[in-house]
């Protein structure tokens, strides 16, 4: 069954549809067609710096490729095979070869790329790729698209049948096995991310550079906040051209001997003018929608379409492979391969030697020059806005809470009370405190986070899914409003399906703090919990989702046995103690007898709700009973104490 395309522009599948001009600069594509071939050679200076690489690349771009890279070197190549002259950086995938009988054949590939300009936020410019940048896109050794290690979408498979009288009679394929023929050519296309950490200018494991939350159209990573050109590289491999009319399905063959076609990678290294780029990206004339990038006028200066055509490796080749001239083996040690480990050759297959003219320094792999990040300053002592943030995870170490008269200041204060100097404020009623940004949260527009506050109207408190996010570098110690007891650890909450401490719990209408850390040593518990200014609960650790912290003013019921003291909340919140810290109270308890226990229920019924991801829900009710079987004018003890609860 074939599945049908849309190719009105076929750089635009699967994710943008096709595009129309709009004065939305985050909508800008610019298109290169006329990108003509430099060398097929086993170079790659990124993975083999001045060596020979495994397999047989197809290069095109700047005519100062060599087994070396350095930015200043490539900046000043002679000429491109890029119309575009400005563009000396250099493209490349590995060659793709026909397989019949026992030779291979290398095949003819038309190229072209595209750069997608969407925008981290509509004010804030797509940016120059920054000198000395170097990306590889793909795993050569990956045997399913699993392995490749990429986003859906980083790689694509077009069988082109009919596609310049009915575009979409085009089939997409999940590898380059077609049981079709493709009459006009297979495409194989590759998007490389567009976000960069702004340091690294290269890592092995490709780190230094992100995708956005939706491939290379929505948003960067915190950790990546710098949106560089998302570019696509395409080759229409000429299948036709060799063998017509015939199904592609186990024909193929990457360079490295992959039969699968998920071996699909490519390479970037940065050759750019970077201030004709810089300027380019900043012309509202060219960013008028998809568009040619000789429409885009800065671009236009720099055209020259028979530089571009006649351009060739100015520092000389390592080798040389002509189209459709069939080979007896792929160079190197690249024995056909469908899965397993990688085949090796015996005898060993020699390489050859590189001349120094091909060879030369290697750049730096950090970038040292001017900041290409503007980051929001946060001064001591107060709380400054960070911008909108989401993410399957947003904060780190981080605890949340509801609050239906929400405001900024409120949940401020119980991020500092709490150590924590980040805190962010979502669909207006909750608070999230943490003490770092996850790495992989993303920056959205302002306009993400437009709820207003539940207790404030005059403010926002973030939007669905989204932080509004504060920062203070000065909240960073714990410090509770009101208590000076040194093994006090907070207001927390209660357990959702069940006490938070759920070793031990009794109700004491003389209750007082004291009492209840003696009642929680008694049971050979560390910790200790108070609630309804009465209910004492203990156990070693955190049960039933309990503990988040909560804000100090959540916990506000006097003890009974001493209204001086604060015994937790009238709904879920507990004052809680860790027994095992110093300088806990010696007082003795006010009442040197067992406590009475009240026959009648204490029921607790709280709702918090929330739509969004990650925000707890909860909904219980709990009842607890305490019954006393005593005789007439008997003495109790506790033999004769039986607690029941149900909850």
């Amino acid at each position: 069954m074939k599945t049908f395309i849309n190719l009105t522009l076929l750089a635009l599948l699967p994710y943008l549809g096709a595009v129309t001009a709009a004065p939305d600069p985050a909508l800008a594509a610019w298109h290169l067609d006329n990108l003509y071939p430099l060398a097929t050679e086993r170079f790659d200076p990124v993975v083999s710096p001045n060596g020979v690489a495994s397999h047989l690349h197809r290069i095109v771009g700047g005519s100062a490729f060599g087994a070396n890279y350095n930015f200043d070197q490539y900046n000043d190549a002679s000429c491109s095979t890029a119309a575009v002259q400005a563009d000396k950086s250099n493209y490349w995938m590995p060659q793709m070869f026909w397989r019949d009988n026992s030779t291979f054949v290398p095949l003819k590939a038309g190229t072209r790329f595209y750069y997608f300009l969407h925008r981290n936020k509509p004010d804030q410019p797509v940016r120059a790729f920054p000198p000395g940048l170097r990306m590889l896109v793909g795993n050569p050794n990956a045997k399913s698209y699993a392995e490749t290690g990429l986003p859906s979408g980083a790689l694509n498979f077009i069988c082109l049948e009919n596609h310049f009288s009915t575009p979409n009679g085009d089939t997409a394929g999940p590898d380059f096995n077609f049981n079709i023929e493709c009459p006009q050519g297979l495409v194989t296309t590759v998007r490389f991310p567009n976000c960069w950490d702004g340091v690294n200018l290269y890592k092995a494991d490709g780190s230094h550079m992100k995708y956005t939350n939706n491939l290379q159209f929505g948003v960067c990573p915190i950790s990546h906040p710098v949106r560089l050109p998302g570019i696509m590289l395409e080759y229409t491999w000429q299948t036709y051209a060799y063998k017509n009319g015939v199904p592609l399905k186990g024909n193929l063959i990457w360079a490295n001997g992959d039969t699968t076609g998920y071996g699909l990678h490519a390479d970037f290294v940065n050759g750019w003018d970077t201030e004709v780029l810089e300027t380019a990206l900043n012309d509202p004339d060219c960013l008028t929608g998809d568009m040619t990038m000789t429409a885009c006028p800065t671009l236009a200066m720099s055209m020259n379409l028979k530089t571009a055509q006649n351009c060739q490796p100015q520092r000389g080749v390592l080798e040389s492979f002509a189209d459709f001239a069939p080979i007896n083996a792929l160079p190197g040690c690249n024995l056909p391969w469908a899965s397993g480990p990688k085949p090796s050759c015996n005898p060993a297959v020699a390489n050859p030697s590189v001349p120094n003219g091909l060879k030369g320094t290697d750049g730096s792999l950090t970038y040292t020059g001017p900041s290409y990040t503007n980051a929001t300053t946060s001064p001591p002592n107060q709380w400054t806005r960070q911008g909108c943030i989401g993410g399957s995870t947003s904060l780190t170490n981080s605890f949340q809470y509801s609050d239906a008269a929400m405001t900024q200041a409120k949940c401020q204060n119980t991020c500092a009370e709490w150590g924590m100097q980040y805190s962010g404020l979502l669909s207006g009623a909750y608070c999230v405190c943490g003490s770092d940004v996850d790495p992989g949260a993303y920056h959205f527009a302002d306009s993400n986070c437009n709820s207003k506050c539940g207790g404030d109207s005059t403010k926002t408190c973030g939007g669905n899914g989204k932080l509004e996010l504060f920062r203070n570098p000065s909240a960073t110690t714990v410090n509770h409003p009101g208590m000076t007891d040194p093994q006090y650890i907070g207001c927390r909450r209660e357990g959702g399906n069940g006490h938070a401490l759920s070793a031990a719990y009794i109700n004491y209408d003389g209750m007082t703090i004291e009492w209840c850390k003696n009642y929680c040593k008694a049971q050979k518990q560390t910790l200790a919990g108070i609630e309804f200014g009465r209910t004492c609960m203990c156990g070693n650790e955190w049960t039933n989702g309990g503990g988040v912290p909560y804000p100090q003013e959540q916990c506000n019921v006097p003890c009974k046995g001493n209204n001086k003291q604060i015994c937790g909340g009238s709904q879920i919140t507990l004052s809680t103690f860790n027994l095992t810290l110093p300088g806990g109270s010696t007082n003795p308890s006010p009442s040197p007898s067992p406590p009475p226990l009240s026959s009648a229920p204490v029921s607790v019924s709280n709702s918090a709700s929330a739509t969004q991801s990650g925000v707890v829900t909860i909904t219980k009710t709990v009842t607890v009973t305490g019954s006393c079987t005593t005789g007439a004018h008997r003495r109790r003890n506790h033999r004769d104490l039986k607690f029941s609860a149900e909850g």
